[in-house]
């Protein structure tokens, strides 16, 4: 009876002792999570505002270059030419950006539509914003962005004065952000909630994966405090990352430049969709925790047991048996430092191996390895031979004993000779052989070394047609 008290008491305490420290494990485990997930949240906040950012200014460069290629035949041209109005028609519907085409005119009252348009007799050029903005310009540029009275979108006049006389003539056209609220839209998944384009000066919000907020102005007086907060940072010239306080939760917000324009590309992460999963998590499975601590102590032995099942098939190749590339470099590792610069170290090739899979099918190419591989392991069969498959039709042999490069010459040779006797007859129109790269321990103490010589003999074995060996 004591003995069975002393038994139960034991376990009590064990418990008591496992219980504790696997639940601090737990917490820390969380802990470090939680902090894992939202610096990754953070970086990819970071990616997708970058790689959005450089989609809207590659198509910013695509509007800009093609403004740039009409200015330059304009001028070249001459506007006495009537080839100019010809054309300025050919912009119309050339990019979707700027459907209506180009316009211009100058401070002599001459005003030319590609789109057909006909101002009013009021109609003043000289007054009109985009030609004083294009006045500034000597090269095509954004103006400031507005919101169209006729579609209700947002636009923005691209300008240049153009080199020509007699007048001095603004070459325009006006460009429809529909892209830009494509990528606010787009952008707008899987934890990124807020998505949009607002220029540095007026802060006129160009383009929102809201479409209620487009056109209107970002401010610290707006309704979300989410936005205030941005506007704050952007008053305050904050580029970059940073967390601040929105409407629900703080909020990972990056703001980026967009080059060639006065705009900045914001986005916004909610921090508690971030951890919404996890907190799903983290109760039931403290609960877990303390159930599993339970039976920890009488669940070790079998455990152990599987945990060692496991390590050994993940060292081998499933259809073979051989070792895989992990458990042959893990066991040659052990090898070398038993006894250093002893033993050789082979990569082999089977020769001609892809014609069994196109030919033959890859059943067939399947059954090949393992016929393969039989015969290495066999060949190969001293106690410190290690043996293993490497990927595809490659294999490696590492032989852990002293051997003169003579026997190892006799022993490829002879191991050559038994690939053809086993695959000559079975396979005669692929013409299986093996080439084979050896490098001897003695000249290199490293895995690293051996492999790197084995790797480069066998080239040379490939090189000098094929079904040999090459010692390095």
């Amino acid at each position: 009876m004591k003995a069975k008290r002393h038994y139960i008491w034991t376990n009590i305490k064990l418990v008591g002792t496992i219980v504790p420290i696997v639940l601090i494990m737990i917490i820390i485990y969380f802990m470090l999570v939680r902090q894992e997930i939202l610096t990754l949240s953070r970086e990819k906040l970071a990616l997708e505002s970058q790689s959005y950012t450089e989609k809207i200014s590659a198509w910013a460069d695509s509007v800009l270059n093609e403004v740039t290629i009409y200015k330059d035949m304009i001028e070249r041209l001459g506007l006495e030419n009537e080839a100019v109005h010809e054309l300025m028609y050919t912009s119309v519907d050339t990019h979707e950006a700027y459907p209506f085409g180009l316009y211009m005119g100058d401070d002599l009252g001459n005003y030319f539509d590609a789109s057909g348009w006909v101002p009013e007799d009021d109609f003043v050029v000289t007054q009109r914003d985009w030609y004083q903005e294009g006045l500034k310009h000597s090269l095509p540029a954004f103006g400031e962005p507005y919101v169209d009275a006729m579609t209700g979108g947002t636009c923005v006049s691209v300008t240049s004065l153009l080199n020509t006389s007699p007048g001095i003539t603004v070459l325009s056209t006006d460009v429809y952000l529909d892209y830009a609220s494509r990528l606010a839209d787009e952008i707008t998944y899987d934890k990124i909630e807020h998505a949009f384009f607002v220029t540095k000066d007026s802060r006129l919000i160009v383009a929102d994966s809201d479409a209620a907020l487009t056109g209107t102005i970002l401010s610290a007086g707006n309704e979300s405090l989410l936005y205030q907060n941005v506007s704050r940072l952007l008053d305050a010239g904050q580029i970059g990352q940073t967390d601040i306080l929105g409407d629900e939760s703080v909020y990972f917000v990056n703001i980026n430049t967009i080059p060639k324009t006065d705009w900045y590309f914001v986005t916004c992460m909610n921090r508690n969709e971030v951890l919404k999963d996890l907190w799903r998590l983290e109760f039931p499975m403290l609960i877990i925790a303390i159930i599993a601590s339970v039976l920890l102590f009488y669940l070790t032995s079998h455990f152990s047991r599987e945990m060692s099942s496991i390590r050994t098939k993940a060292r081998m190749d499933p259809l073979t048996k051989l070792f895989n590339r992990e458990g042959f470099e893990e066991l040659v590792r052990l090898s070398l430092a038993d006894r250093p610069r002893q033993g050789i170290f082979m990569i082999l090739d089977m020769d001609n191996f892809k014609l069994v899979n196109d030919q033959l099918g890859h059943p067939v190419g399947d059954q090949v390895l393992r016929e393969f591989a039989s015969i290495l392991e066999n060949y190969f069969n001293r106690n410190k031979d290690i043996t293993g498959r490497l990927g595809g039709d490659e294999f490696a042999v590492f032989v852990g004993r002293d051997i003169a490069i003579k026997e190892t010459e006799g022993m490829l040779k002879k191991f050559i000779s038994i690939v053809h006797q086993n695959f000559d007859g079975k396979y005669p129109d692929q013409k299986l052989s093996v080439s084979i790269g050896v490098s001897p321990a003695a000249d290199s103490d490293t895995y690293e070394l051996l492999y790197q010589n084995a790797d480069k003999a066998l080239y040379e074995a490939k090189g000098k047609g094929k079904d040999r060996f090459q010692i390095r």
